[in-house]
Order: C-alpha cells, then sequence, then structure tokens
C-alpha cells in the first residue's frame, strides 16, 4: 500500500509541476516561450531570445535579453535598446481554463546596465 501511495503522490508532483505556463505573447500562454511581451498595448518592452533553465516548478529560470523602447523623444520615435539579464517566473495560480500560468516575473540586470532588478506582474491570457 506505500508503494501506491508513493506512486500516486510522485505522479500529482510531476503532473502539477510540469505544466505552469507563462503568457509569452499577451494572447497565450506558452510552456517555455522564447519570448515574453511585457508591454502588450505597443510590444515596446519585454524578454526576447530566452533559454530557461528550469520551468514547470514553483520557479522557472533562464537568461535573454530585456528589450525595451527608450520613448525619446516619443514612443514614435524613440530607440529600442537591450540589456541581458538573468530571469525567474513564480507565483503560478490557475487562469479562466484552470492551468497555471506564473504571475511574477523578476529581473536581474547585469553590471553597467541602466537598472539592477525589475519586476513585473504578469496576467492569464487576453485571447
Amino acid at each position: 500500500m506505500a508503494i501506491v501511495l508513493l506512486a500516486v503522490c510522485a505522479s500529482a508532483a510531476l503532473a502539477s509541476g510540469g505544466r505552469n505556463r507563462v503568457v509569452g505573447d499577451c494572447n497565450k500562454s506558452q510552456i517555455k516561450p522564447s519570448e515574453i511581451i511585457l508591454a502588450c498595448a505597443d510590444g515596446n518592452a519585454g524578454v526576447e531570445h530566452i533559454h530557461w533553465t528550469s520551468f514547470g516548478g514553483a520557479t522557472a529560470r533562464g537568461s535573454g535579453s530585456y528589450f525595451y523602447n527608450t520613448c525619446t523623444p516619443s514612443c514614435v520615435a524613440g530607440k529600442v535598446k537591450s540589456d541581458p539579464v538573468t530571469l525567474s517566473a513564480s507565483q503560478a495560480k490557475p487562469c479562466f481554463d484552470s492551468q497555471d500560468d506564473y504571475r511574477a516575473l523578476s529581473l536581474v540586470f547585469a553590471a553597467g546596465a541602466p537598472y539592477k532588478t525589475k519586476q513585473f506582474t504578469l496576467y492569464c491570457p487576453t485571447g
């Protein structure tokens, strides 16, 4: 009986641990997206070229490049810049489809970047 209980617990842990997702393109939840758009209205900020080192557990970790529009003198005329980052996604909670999506994203920037860290709240997909 102990072996059966252990198998059931292990199966449940694997099922819940591997199903977390993140909204990569504002419209669709994805497992291990290569890009996460953070400014859904205009696409002027996000993380691209993501290489995930872990994904699906309580915290997903990886590295990539944070891109953003300087919006100087305006967002239309601004330049897009990018900086290398390490990232972690956490706080998975159910979306409307009962699947867990990570809801918090933390970025840590390399030395010399204009930021040290940035925190973002992630939401369920719009579509």
